[in-house]
Order: structure tokens, then C-alpha cells, then sequence
């Protein structure tokens, strides 16, 4: 069983111990954060001996001054004093805590005394630490931000364990722009009591989480670890982005959270072989969150194309062989759309090269012959959605319209589009809903970050580059493969 991390994660009520009304202290500016991400105020005692009112709520001197014992303590005092805080926390009843303060272990000889003096008074009391040195916890769902970076997330299924507090506020401000929805999030830190495969043990099981994604600079216990996203890995994804890959990279590691790295080729093999799909890049982690939370996984390695013009299908074919995955052969049923619905130029082969043809109707057509087929396992589509605006803006140019145009009605025409490109979305959602097979949209230009996270609306993977789209359906596979091996 994972231990319980409920009251880490849903707390009813917060001790903020070492709140403050200095703009520049975490004890400001995490409390800020908090309040601003909606958790409720009245469940937040700040406690400072020095104020009566801090950002507005009533203060306290001390923990035995508080009205109730709060589920969550969470703790922005200097190192040297938390392992007496922690001592006091136990006393009041409180036995989860959030130590955000470093300079422990990873800042030399006394940090390391106190954190083994935090250690030891944390198991003596059995209490449940996350950190020290961690950037903070968030429950999107409960309104809980409780992290140094102000933020605020779209309520998803995706769930975040990171090292490193700082890379993951960072990503977590990228999904904000992307509109990636997550769960929940934790910096584990040094890892003095909680470590990281106990936060995925725990979200293996908890019923808001989908996915898992961790950042890695080492791990102390191998064994635990595979142990337990082995497990984890058969009811859920859990995608690693292990840094510490180079030598140097590795004592940058060591002197950050205290990490021990280790061989690069041994963690490696270790994901592989407890089903863990390790990420290259810390976007290659995000891109690859969207797709295993959006899309169908696919079911082996036969990849169908359809390209508006034939260099992008060169360019998809090239990626998806270095990828391990293979073009898929068109059957008759295939061709025969193809045939009636394209010019007799096509390409007759796969990849399908649409010859510049823009019309909606005609790419679902082929899309879903493709789905129905028994020799295809997933989809590439290239150029579809740009397809109107280039046609559309071609006719305003050569009309010498859209100089004459107003800006409203320059506005309207590229709602139009939007529309129409929503459409043809929906049509394609609805074809992975029936066939259960995965389609990625490659869009190289006419799109924009905006228009592209709003096509996507949490529903689908559009990414700007055919080798983006090979390398995620290759490490999709890998998984679903790694499924069916255990399945055996």
C-alpha cells in the first residue's frame, strides 16, 4: 500500500509557519501565492511572534496558539531552526510538513548535520516531510498552490514530481501557455523522508491522476524505485526526464538537491525494463504528456500519411524509419477512396499526397479510410489546418481585397477559419473515438502558439515539425508494447 499523502495534498487547514510581510521572504510570497489560487483563507493561520496581521489574516505566535491542528504544516524558517519547528509540530498533533527552507544537504557539511538532525527527529515522531530545499506542492483541483512561482493551472489528469523545484515551476508556467491541464505537483527536493517513488506510488492510486511525470537528477534506493513504478507503469504511463546524463551534469546534480546521478546507461535500462518512457528534453516531456493524455495509444508500427504537398511526406518519411516505425501498405479500400476523391496524379502510395487538395470533407475521407484499415496503427497528417488560410489568403491577394478590407471583417475571415479548422478537428476526434487509433497534426506555418492551443483544446496533439510527430508515436508504442508484454 503507498503511504498516504492525502493530508500533504488535501489539506482542510495550513500552518504557514514563518509567514511574513517582507515582499522579498518565501514566507510573503508563498503565502501570496496561496491565497491568490484560492485556497480558502480561513483555513490559513500564518504564524510570526513578531506580527498580529500578516497579508491581511490574523497571525499567531506559535503553533499551541492556533484555534485547531492544522493537517499541513508548512515551513519557511532558516535550516537551523526547522528540526526544532518539526519537534513542535509533533507536539501539536500535526504530522505532515512541507519544509520549504534549504541549505541542508546540498550546501555542504552543516547542512548535511541538520538534515540527518531533521531526519532523525521526523522518524521519531513518524512524521511525513516533503524537501527540504523543495519550491512547494499543488493541487489544481483543491486550489492549492502552495509553490514560490505564482500560477495557475488548468485542472487536468497529469501529475508532476520534480527534483527540482526550480525546472518545475518553469515547466509548469509553459504548460500555462499551452494548455496542458494538470493534477498535482511536488518539488521533493533533497528527499529527506519522502522521496520520489513515494509520490508516484501515491498518485498510481489516486483516482485524479492519469499520467505521471517525473524529473529525476538521481535516485538512493534503486531497487524501491523500480519496484514501484513497475507497478505503477500497469495502471498508468509515468514519463522521466532523468537529468545528470554527462559527467559534469552529474556534480551539477550532486551539488543541487544532493543527487546522486549515476550511469546514464543503467538508468536507461532500469526505465525501459520497469515501463517508464523517458523524455530527451524537458519539451519532449511536455509534448509527450499531451499526446499519452489525449491520444489512443497505437497498437503496432504501421504509420499512415497524408501530406498536403509531397516534400512533407519526404520529410515524415525520413523521421518515422529512424524512429523504428515503418509506412503502413494502402489496401484496396484505401486506394479506392483515394482514387475517387484525388486527382490521377496522386501519389498512389503512402504517403497520400493530397496534390494541394482543400477540402475538409476529402482529408477525413482519407483519414478515416486509413482508421478502418487493418493495415494501419496510426495516423500523420500534415498541412490539413493550414489549408484554408493559405487558399483564403491567396483569394483576398489576388483580389487586392484585403487592403480594402475593414478590420472586422479582416477579423471575421479568420474566425472563419478557426472554425473551419475546429470542424475538421472534431471529425478527426471522433475518428479516434470509433477506431481507437492515434492522430497527430503536423502544422509548419499559418498557425501561432494562440491559435494552435486553442485548435488543440485539450483534445488533440498538434505539434510543427513530422519528426516531433514519429519520434512521440514511437515511444507511445514502446509503452503499449511493454503493456502487452506484461499482459502475457
Amino acid at each position: 500500500m503507498a503511504k498516504s499523502l492525502d493530508k500533504v495534498f488535501k489539506p482542510a487547514s495550513i500552518a504557514m509557519i514563518g509567514a511574513s510581510n517582507k515582499p522579498a521572504k518565501w514566507g510573503s510570497f508563498l503565502l501570496i501565492n496561496l491565497l491568490a489560487g484560492g485556497y480558502p483563507r480561513e483555513n490559513v493561520y500564518p504564524i510570526n511572534p513578531k506580527e498580529k496581521e500578516i497579508h491581511t489574516l490574523p497571525a499567531y505566535p506559535s503553533l499551541e496558539a492556533l484555534p485547531v491542528v492544522p493537517d499541513l504544516a508548512i515551513i519557511t524558517t532558516p535550516a537551523s531552526t526547522v528540526p526544532g519547528i518539526i519537534e513542535e509540530c509533533a507536539k501539536s498533533g500535526i504530522k505532515d510538513a512541507v519544509v520549504i527552507s534549504s541549505n541542508f544537504s546540498e550546501a555542504g557539511e552543516e547542512g548535511t548535520r541538520l538534515e540527518q538532525e531533521l531526519i532523525a527527529v521526523a522518524k521519531k515522531h513518524d512524521m511525513q516531510l516533503v524537501g527540504p530545499n523543495t519550491m512547494g506542492i499543488v493541487n489544481a483541483e483543491k486550489s492549492l498552490f502552495a509553490v514560490g512561482a505564482p500560477m495557475q493551472l488548468h485542472a487536468g489528469k497529469i501529475s508532476f514530481i520534480s527534483q527540482s523545484g526550480n525546472v518545475g515551476a518553469n515547466m509548469l508556467g509553459w504548460t500555462m501557455n499551452q494548455g496542458i491541464g494538470f493534477a498535482k505537483f511536488v518539488g521533493s527536493g533533497n528527499e529527506a523522508i519522502l522521496h520520489a517513488e513515494d509520490y508516484i506510488d501515491y498518485l498510481g492510486e489516486d483516482p485524479e491522476t492519469g499520467l505521471i511525470l517525473a524529473y529525476l537528477e538521481g535516485v538512493d534506493d534503486g531497487r524501491r524505485f523500480l519496484e514501484i513504478v513497475s507497478r505503477t507503469t500497469m495502471q498508468k504511463p509515468v514519463i522521466v526526464l532523468k537529468s545528470g546524463r554527462t559527467e559534469a551534469g552529474g556534480k551539477a546534480a550532486m551539488s543541487h538537491t544532493a543527487s546522486l546521478a549515476g550511469s546514464d546507461k543503467i538508468y536507461d535500462a532500469a526505465f525501459k525494463q520497469a515501463g517508464a518512457i523517458r523524455a530527451d528534453t524537458s519539451q519532449d516531456m511536455l509534448d509527450l504528456a499531451k499526446s499519452f493524455e489525449r491520444l489512443p495509444l497505437p497498437r503496432g508500427d504501421r504509420i499512415g500519411v497524408v501530406t498536403l504537398g509531397g516534400g512533407w511526406g519526404v520529410l515524415a518519411t525520413d523521421a518515422i524509419t529512424p524512429a523504428g516505425l515503418h509506412l503502413a501498405d494502402l489496401d484496396e479500400d484505401v486506394m479506392a477512396v483515394c482514387n475517387e476523391l484525388l486527382p490521377p496524379f496522386w501519389s498512389h502510395g503512402n504517403p497520400i499526397d493530397l496534390v494541394g487538395n482543400i477540402y475538409m470533407d476529402t482529408h477525413l475521407a482519407i483519414l478515416e479510410a486509413m482508421a478502418k484499415s487493418s493495415q494501419v496503427d496510426a495516423m500523420i497528417a500534415l498541412g490539413s489546418l493550414g489549408t484554408g488560410t493559405i487558399i483564403g489568403l491567396t483569394v483576398l491577394v489576388s483580389q487586392n481585397l484585403i487592403m480594402e478590407m475593414s478590420e472586422d471583417t479582416l477579423k471575421g475571415f479568420f474566425v472563419e477559419l478557426k472554425d473551419r479548422n475546429t470542424r475538421f478537428l472534431t471529425g478527426a476526434k471522433e475518428l479516434m473515438r470509433t477506431y481507437e487509433k492515434p492522430i497527430i497534426f503536423v502544422e509548419m506555418q499559418f498557425i501561432g502558439d494562440d491559435s494552435l492551443r486553442d485548435l488543440e483544446a485539450g483534445d488533440v496533439a498538434i505539434f510543427t515539425a513530422p519528426e516531433k510527430a514519429a519520434v512521440i508515436l514511437a515511444k507511445m508504442l514502446e509503452y503499449r508494447r511493454y503493456l502487452d508484454r506484461k499482459a502475457l
